[in-house]
């Protein structure tokens, strides 16, 4: 059974969270440009609302350094409590592939700044590729 419109949108809608605005338009045209729509947001507390409210997700792009507030795998901790099987890619200039590994949520992934839209866009396909079999 297909899925009603509202849901098929939403299925195809990336949550990106990124506190510099440049960085957040730049993913936007990147994962708009693979046929996601998408939805950025700049604070924590915009994810955490986002996340409660907006439904579901096709997948989070989320940098690890968020300013002030609580960090990206905070965030990310939180949105796998609502969604367990939510895509996550982790982004950031500042943290290692190590603290990755220890911080990260489970079944995520990570890409080191400055990255190519082709680097994140094979990030977003490893984890949300067309599934359609």
């Amino acid at each position: 059974m297909p899925l009603p419109a509202s849901d098929l949108s939403r299925a195809r809608t990336v949550l990106v969270v990124e506190d510099e605005a440049q960085i957040c338009a730049l993913i936007t045209d990147y994962v708009e440009a693979e046929g996601f729509a998408t939805r950025c947001v700049q604070t924590d507390q915009d994810a955490y609302r986002a996340l409660e409210h907006d439904g579901a997700y096709a997948c989070m792009i989320i940098d690890v350094n968020l300013g002030t507030g609580t960090t990206g795998y905070d965030v990310a901790r939180f949105a796998r409590q609502i969604d367990g099987a939510l895509p996550i890619i982790f982004v950031s200039g500042q943290t290692s592939p190590e603290s990755f590994h220890k911080n990260g949520v489970p079944g995520s992934l990570f890409l080191p700044k400055p990255f190519s839209s082709d680097e994140l866009l094979a990030r977003l396909n490893m984890l949300v590729g067309d599934n359609d079999d």
